[in-house]
């Protein structure tokens, strides 16, 4: 056979053998302005697998050995609307795309779209349709729509979602019943731990995702509530600058600016803000200072990140009103919303700093990692209405504690994420470690004196039940607390999505487990009993490991329409509290079942979940004011949520029906309902925009609620109402806003306390009255 003939068999046996192909080219640029947009990511999925670039300085781009076939393309960059293709690719063609994106927008015409993924619910980006677990997603839009100034006003439209406020920043969710402790438990920025002891919800905040039901194979040490998770503004690959400022009726205000762009070879970003809050209670009001920057580096497929953050806040506690009545808070409502019972130099001071750094590899193996280092740091005098004086005119006795806490966190995290074949299946796998280090101190001072029990705390100066006037916190203290704590939080986890497709139809399983070790170690010295600790010193050092496993299984009969079902566990080391003979308390547990459909259309959105969940050695309240480890608590409900666009209007809606309730206690009796847990609750926001005019109203109601573990008292169902108009002139546009348009009254928080005969003292804290307010945004 001569040389030719065999070098012709070669080709004809590799063009046979080989797999057809095809190439992918084009470029990114700006829609407006036509400029390249440098850096853009694109992912191409074909064949099952998935091709990941990074636009080039010119916003070029290609994809070699493309297998021939239905590809979908999807093109991302920071500050642009995310765009979605399919096509087909031919055996040795190349297809060249012309890729324009849009400058993203903050109106809620985004609301579907912005809406449709969550990083929150798998430590990786994913379509919320894939979850097997209720997952919300409170984009920009609709912040910035609603005007939202804290973490309780974005919250109100996730269904099983509750709130408690009790005067101090940083009101605590309770999520499908349950309460996450406040020292990072379930609160989380970026993913990271972080102290909830001040409010959340900064000029800095991109948007807010919240993970229903446990999510200990994600994130460790959890309350089966689930989590929620701050995510903050990243440098855009835009230039831009943006200027707001608006005052409101009730004394508050805010003035900020975000600018950045790209400078040199990387896009920079720098928001700043200057806020005064108040609400309408007397002298109750807060201040706050943030600083935060963030650099983005890109080249090929490799991204680093470093954002900083820095806040100053100072906030007057509010003890809330005071009066004497039944335990339906009924008592309260005759006595002014504006009547002040504290003082104005028992504050809340809140200083806080940290520099969160991350790098990501887009290769075959997509690999992430990142470095944190952050330290917060309260001031807080603890001031509480203690009891009726029933000597002379009715007064009202006042505690006070003066407090300072001081929080270090280390982090790292490392994930690598793949996608593989085997046979028809398809993974997607995510593999992580990460470990958290935390020092922590606390010190205390506070009035005590003897008693034949030992020391206990004493009161300062009472004010008047009817006419409360400051009288100054001149009490004699004494150092009674000084405690020393520090823990490592350690996990390993994985996870895989398997996917089968049948045609249009596909089954996805999702498997994960998680390894997770925590230690802590503490002293603390105290000379007065606490629910914390006894008295005397108190030496703990204890370790918890714990593998917390979840499954689900999603079934998408047609693309955008899915059955799903799962079962998860969570755990949650105890390590504030001591039993009353200083010994550490058992982790709680929780477990879940979770069943339901999701809905993702091009205009709509929907979710119907149904839920059941258990938590074990749950803690309650014993004799002596100590805690005991005696509690089984059971939550079960269903939740429905809905967003739709269409026309210029787009609406969010939401309900939950949830039943949160003691099992089994040795405190409590069974069936007692889980306090801030409103067997209904629902709401529904409206925005109706047309050329440079836009119109939104939202109403949010829940039902009565238990205001704490084991008393009678009950807080009123409420409904409030917003509304609000926008107009645009150019690139300037002007607002006005009317919170709580109908003025109507509800509490946030309530306690009782020793009052007169059967009659308790009655301590609640009122929702802030009606409130106007006017805004104006320049962007450039």
């Amino acid at each position: 056979m001569s040389r030719a003939a065999l070098a012709a068999l070669i080709v004809l046996a590799c063009a046979v053998e080989a797999p057809a192909q095809g190439r992918v080219a084009g470029a990114v640029a700006d829609a407006e302005t036509g400029a390249p947009v440098a850096g853009a990511s694109l992912a191409l999925e074909a064949g099952g697998r998935v091709l990941g670039r990074a636009a080039d300085a010119e916003g070029s781009f290609s994809f070699e050995a493309v297998p021939a076939g239905r590809v979908a393309l999807r093109a991302t960059a920071l500050g642009y609307a995310p765009l979605d293709m399919a096509f087909a690719v031919g055996a040795g063609r190349t297809v060249r795309l012309d890729l324009r994106l849009r400058p993203s927008t903050t109106t809620t015409a985004a609301l579907v779209v912005e809406a449709r993924r969550s990083e929150t619910a798998t430590r990786a980006d994913a379509p919320v349709l894939l979850v097997p677990q209720a997952v919300s997603v409170l984009p920009a839009g609709v912040l910035e729509g609603q005007a939202a100034r804290s973490l309780a006003d974005a919250l109100r439209n996730v269904p099983g979602v509750s709130m408690r406020a009790t005067g101090e920043p940083g009101a605590l969710p309770v999520l499908r019943g349950f309460q996450p402790d406040q020292t990072g438990g379930g609160i989380r920025r970026n993913g990271i731990e972080v102290p909830y002891l001040a409010d959340g919800l900064r000029a800095n905040v991109a948007r807010v995702e919240v993970l229903r039901g446990p999510a200990s194979v994600l994130y460790g040490r959890l309350e089966p509530g689930g989590v929620v998770n701050v995510i903050t503004k990243k440098p855009e690959s835009r230039r831009h600058a943006g200027l707001e400022a608006e005052g409101g009726t009730l004394g508050g205000g805010r003035v900020a600016v975000d600018v950045g762009g790209p400078v040199g070879g990387t896009a920079s970003r720098l928001v700043a803000s200057a806020e005064k809050r108040a609400w309408g209670r007397g002298e109750a009001t807060g201040t706050e200072l943030l600083v935060a920057p963030a650099v983005r580096w890109a080249r090929g497929r490799l991204t680093l990140d470093a954002d900083a953050e820095a806040v100053a806040a100072e906030t007057v506690l509010d003890p809330g009103l005071a009066a004497l009545g039944a335990p339906d808070v009924g008592g309260l409502d005759g006595v002014p919303r504006d009547r002040f019972f504290g003082e104005p130099g028992a504050v809340h001071r809140w200083r806080s700093a940290g520099l969160f750094t991350g790098a990501a590899w887009a290769g075959p193996v997509g690999v992430r990692s990142t470095l944190s280092l952050a330290r917060y740091s309260l001031r807080r005098d603890a001031l509480d209405l203690d009891s009726l004086v029933t000597v002379g005119p009715p007064a009202v006795a006042r505690s006070l504690r003066r407090e300072g806490l001081g929080f270090t966190y280390l982090k790292g995290t490392a994930f690598a994420d793949a996608r593989a074949r085997t046979g028809p299946v398809e993974h997607a796998l995510t593999a992580g470690l990460e470990a958290i280090r935390v020092w922590a101190q606390a010190d205390g001072t506070a009035p005590l004196v003897a008693t034949d029990a030992g020391l206990a705390f004493g009161t300062v100066p009472p004010v008047s039940l009817e006419a409360p006037a400051p009288t100054g916190l001149e009490a004699e203290e004494v150092d009674y607390l000084d405690a020393r704590i520090g823990g490592l939080d350690a996990g390993a986890f994985v996870q895989d999505r398997a996917t089968v497709r049948f045609g249009r139809s596909a089954v996805h399983v999702v498997g994960a487990a998680r390894f997770s070790h925590v230690r802590y170690g503490a002293t603390i010295r105290a000379l007065a009993d606490t629910p914390e600790a006894p008295a005397g010193v108190t030496e703990r050092d204890d370790a918890v490991t714990a593998v917390t496993p979840s499954a689900g299984l999603v079934v998408e009969a047609v693309p955008g329409v899915a059955l799903y079902g799962s079962a998860g566990a969570s755990f949650n080391p105890i390590v504030e509290r001591v039993d009353r003979d200083g010994q550490p308390f058992d982790p709680t547990r929780g477990v879940q079942v979770e069943g339901g459909l999701k809905l993702d259309g091009r205009r709509a959105a929907a979710t119907l979940a149904a839920f059941w969940i258990r938590k074990d050695d749950a803690l309650t309240v014993g004799p002596g004011g100590f805690s005991d480890q005696t509690g089984r608590q059971r939550s079960r409900g269903l939740e429905a949520e809905v967003r739709v666009e269409a026309g210029g209007v787009a609406a969010l809606a939401h309900y939950a029906y949830l039943e949160a309730v003691v099992v089994e206690d040795d405190n409590v009796p069974p069936g007692t309902p889980l306090p801030y847990a409103p067997r209904h609750a629902g709401g529904a926001w409206l925005e109706a925009r047309r050329g440079a005019l836009a119109a939104r109203v939202g109403a949010w109601a829940e039902g009565e609620r238990s205001g704490s573990l084991g008393s009678r008292l009950r807080l009123p169902a409420t409904a409030t109402v917003d509304a609000g108009l926008e107009a645009r002139l150019g690139r300037v546009a002007v607002r006005l806003d009317v919170r709580n348009a109908l003025d109507v009254r509800g509490y946030t928080g309530a306690r009782t306390r020793r009052g007169l005969g059967e009659l308790p003292l009655l301590v609640g804290w009122p929702t802030p009255p009606r409130e106007v307010r006017l805004g104006v945004t320049a962007r450039l």
